[in-house]
């Protein structure tokens, strides 16, 4: 058998089992409701898995150009023939836009610990380059260019390739801005913990030249009309809506207003409410505000400054991570907004799997939200090890789903 015939019987598999299945269609149209702030059956969701873990023949590729293809496509159908959830997959293939960012002329210099169990998570130690006042002018505007010609021919590969089993589909840009995650890797964890006591001004400085950037990048994707509209999940989170309608990148104007701001200052996380304010939420909601809707968060504890994330006006989205205070997050957020519960990934990192501590996590979140009448979601991630036992997400899965059975049906 040929390269082309494997890939072609994978993606006639891929297209038959998830992506134009109509199991899919539903999980879409839930997403949608969740996102209207509908109380729905909470989804569940698994990702950034440790695929490395996963020893099984069914992952296993053959070298070829098509060999990084073939392995998404062999992870997909794992997944959903595993420990699938409520993950779904789009009714077509996206063939990315070519759009070049040169960065911000600067990078990391970090010492990694690799891990030596197959999980992407690694140790990272990094070098301070910004020392002086004149190093904030060593973060540098990017240049930002699209190769229409590029994509074209991508898309005609893959229509080639593929287009008589799956439609094929051009897709934009999808955004996501952590200055804070940016900052840290430049000037290092402890030395911004020092700046924002010693030299809080030398972090304004920093994080009024990255909000620049930040809106410059809006303003050259709005310029290229390369922005994504049709987006399934935004840093795992699911960001497909009702009022959100796919716009075609050749023949529509696509602005901010069509789409999801990402946002998050994760460093942040031990500092007080008013320095949240003060040096990450008055810079973020300038870039933030240009967008439809904002989902903030990712892994810090998030329930005592809710007060001050709500400022960004189109706030619609925050992570509750299990170092928060569930009930004191859905009371604040009430039916205002969606909590998005990153569930305790050590659960799934034991030989033996334990439902016991799964089963009093999720009853605690949902009972906090019907309490407040808060519309919610689960989504597993930040998985540094299943110890290399894949059944741990099965049976993880299949324990909150009986949970959620309680309430939902």
């Amino acid at each position: 058998m040929t390269e082309r015939d494997r890939i072609r019987e994978l993606i006639k598999e891929y297209a038959d089992t998830v992506a134009l299945t109509e199991k899919s269609r539903e999980i879409e149209k839930r997403y949608k409701d969740l996102n209207a702030l509908n109380i729905v059956r909470p989804p569940v969701l698994i990702f950034e898995i440790p695929w490395g873990e996963i020893r099984s023949d069914e992952l296993k590729t053959q070298p070829g150009e098509y060999q990084g293809m073939e392995y998404g496509l062999r992870m997909a159908l794992f997944q959903n023939k595993y420990f699938r959830g409520d993950h779904t997959w789009a009714p077509h293939w996206g063939v990315g836009v070519h759009v070049h960012n040169s960065g911000y002329g600067i990078g990391s210099k970090e010492k990694q610990i690799p891990s030596t169990t197959g999980a992407y998570i690694v140790a990272h130690e990094y070098e301070d380059q910004l020392i002086n006042d004149e190093d904030v002018e060593k973060i540098k505007f990017p240049t930002i260019s699209y190769d229409k010609e590029a994509t074209e021919n991508s898309m005609n590969k893959m229509r080639e390739l593929l287009g008589d089993i799956l439609p094929v589909r051009k897709t934009g840009v999808v955004t996501g801005f952590a200055s804070w995650d940016f900052l840290m890797s430049l000037h290092g964890i402890e030395k911004c913990y020092e700046d924002l006591y010693d030299r809080p001004e030398f972090i304004h400085a920093l994080m009024k030249r990255l909000t620049d950037i930040h809106n410059y990048e809006f303003d050259e994707y709005e310029r290229l009309n390369v922005l994504e509209t049709e987006v399934y999940y935004l840093h795992c989170t699911p960001a497909l809506c009702h009022d959100m309608p796919h716009k075609d990148l050749d023949t529509e104007k696509i602005t901010c207003k069509d789409i999801w701001c990402r946002t998050s200052a994760q460093v942040l996380a031990v500092v007080s409410p008013e320095m949240q304010q003060e040096f990450d939420v008055d810079y973020a909601k300038t870039y933030a505000e240009r967008c439809k809707r904002t989902y903030y968060g990712c892994c810090e504890p998030l329930h005592n400054k809710l007060d001050q994330i709500r400022d960004i006006n189109n706030l619609h989205k925050v992570s509750i991570t299990p170092w928060a205070n569930v009930d004191e997050a859905a009371e604040i957020m009430g039916k205002d907004f969606v909590l998005s519960y990153k569930p305790n990934p050590a659960f799934v990192a034991n030989k033996t799997f334990d439902p016991a501590p799964v089963e009093e996590e999720i009853t605690r979140v949902l009972e906090a939200c019907k309490r407040n009448s808060t519309p919610c979601e689960f989504v597993l991630k930040d998985i540094s090890t299943i110890a290399n036992r894949w059944e741990n997400l099965m049976e993880w899965n299949n324990t909150v789903q009986k949970v959620i059975d309680r309430y939902f049906g």
